[in-house]
């Protein structure tokens, strides 16, 4: 049977990739204004496949900005999952909760909170915590160009569900870590015309006292277009390098995406 889509496909945007660093902005070059604005996108799939079993595959995503003069609040949170006839073999998502103050200004402080869990990597939860200081470089002509530096705390718990069985302990006890880290990113971000918009981000995460040989790298790239008053397209590449992780998993992970969101 060929796949049903309903309401609209997609496979996440750029904010919204299962990787264990997010991106979670978005670039306002406007004036301050002292009434409320709020504004977001959301995006829910289902497909649904029968032969001896059910296969289902649902993606869902939201994106929420509440903007009140010189605060601005941002919650996005996501869920996929796979289900195959009574075995669930993919399950992730993640609920980010960031506050940027003075969002508008050259220096600015943001503070955040994320859960997260992704079953098929092996990662059961990931809780972070943390505050940045943040300084724009220039903001201006629709472009901002920004860069961030902090400290969070980190906890994780893993299995070895994605370890290779040749690197299996006899005794598969999961493994809880909690770190203080440094938070660092860079990011770029703009219109590239009148209805398209591009963004392009690093982050740096390691602990203090490993901070060359215990470190995350992680990049996004993520191309949208507008194609109504409603509905953005967009293109989005993202990946991770974990010099150690929790349990021998590949150091190199990595994801695309394409498809298209409502905006409100």
């Amino acid at each position: 049977m060929k796949r049903q889509f309903l309401l609209f496909s997609i496979v996440l945007l750029a904010n919204s990739l299962q990787a264990q660093i997010l991106t979670i902005d978005q670039t306002d070059t406007s004036d301050y204004v002292k009434k409320s604005v709020a504004n977001g996108n959301i995006s829910i799939a289902l497909e649904g496949d029968k032969q001896k079993t059910l296969l289902l595959d649902a993606t869902n995503a939201l994106n929420f900005q509440l903007q009140h003069y010189k605060e601005l609040l941002i919650l996005a949170a996501s869920y996929r999952f796979t289900y195959d006839g009574g075995q669930d073999f993919l399950n992730s998502g993640y609920i980010h909760l960031r506050w940027r103050h003075d969002y508008k200004n050259t220096w600015q402080p943001e503070t955040f909170v994320q859960y997260q869990w992704d079953n098929s990597r092996g990662m059961l939860k990931r809780f972070i915590t943390g505050e940045n200081a943040r300084y724009g470089f220039w903001h201006k002509n629709n472009w901002e160009l920004s860069a961030a530096t902090g400290v969070m705390y980190e906890t994780e718990t893993w299995n070895y569900t994605a370890v290779d069985s040749a690197l299996k302990p006899s005794i598969e006890k999961n493994q809880t870590t909690s770190l203080l880290k440094s938070n660092n990113y860079i990011k770029l971000e703009g219109k590239t015309s009148a209805n398209s918009n591009l963004s392009f981000i690093v982050f740096y995460q390691a602990p203090f006292n490993n901070f060359f040989t215990h470190y995350r790298i992680a990049n996004s790239v993520r191309f949208s277009v507008s194609f109504s008053k409603h509905f953005d397209f967009a293109i989005a590449f993202a990946s991770l390098y974990d010099s150690k992780p929790v349990v021998p998993i590949g150091k190199f992970y990595y994801n695309f995406s394409n498809g298209i969101a409502y905006k409100f």
